[in-house]
């Protein structure tokens, strides 16, 4: 960026003497070569900062906020316990099921916000089970945040009063328990991933039925 700013300073200094030589100091020549000269760094700034910007948007759009570590800390017949680690805290939760669930709710900004370094608003919801051979079996479900919060009242007074908020949705991503398995959550603009942290996890995803 500062190269861009100190390109387009020099661009606007050159066209400047240029005029000067022109009509001051009737220097056609030097006028001609000082303004060809300016407009061609005013342009070069022009191209670069259009290439900056598309990077930045890049970086904005593609970038990921890593929400909460799970940890499947034992598997038994009973089920498995897993360790979540989030916002500076740690809480278990026994599951009996094939694969765990994570669930949040997501406020997306516009994409013009977004440039601006905003990050979307992420509630952790809940974390359960989801079994793929024996459908009919109950799975537990645990609360992970505080669903007092009338997030529609904050969508709605904010989209009407400054227009910034593109949508609110919700999200889930699971994978398969294994004993040891450790994986992380992140959050990107569309909604949650997760990713194996050490070989148990990665095991475990190369295994998955």
């Amino acid at each position: 960026m500062y190269i861009s700013i100190a390109l387009l300073i020099t661009g606007l200094i050159l066209i400047a003497l240029s005029l000067r030589q022109l009509l001051f100091k009737r220097r056609l020549l030097s006028a001609t070569f000082s303004g060809v000269f300016g407009t061609f760094t005013l342009l070069i700034a022009t191209i670069f900062t259009l290439l900056l910007m598309n990077v930045q948007t890049y970086v904005q759009l593609t970038r990921e906020i890593d929400l909460v570590e799970v940890e499947v800390t034992d598997v038994s017949e009973t089920g498995a316990e897993l360790k979540l680690s989030y916002d500076g805290r740690t809480s278990t939760h026994l599951i009996a099921a094939d694969e765990w669930r994570l669930d949040a709710r997501f406020i997306k900004w516009k994409p013009w916000f977004t440039l601006f370094g905003k990050e979307p608003i992420v509630r952790l919801e809940t974390i359960s089970g989801r079994n793929y051979r024996n459908t009919s079996a109950g799975n537990q479900l645990y609360q992970l945040s505080d669903t007092s919060m009338n997030t529609d009242e904050l969508f709605s007074y904010l989209t009407h009063k400054f227009g910034v908020l593109d949508t609110m949705f919700g999200s889930s991503v699971y994978m398969p328990m294994q004993s040891g398995a450790r994986y992380l959550v992140s959050a990107t603009h569309s909604g949650l991933i997760a990713r194996p942290l050490n070989n148990q996890g990665r095991s475990a995803v190369n295994n998955w039925k």
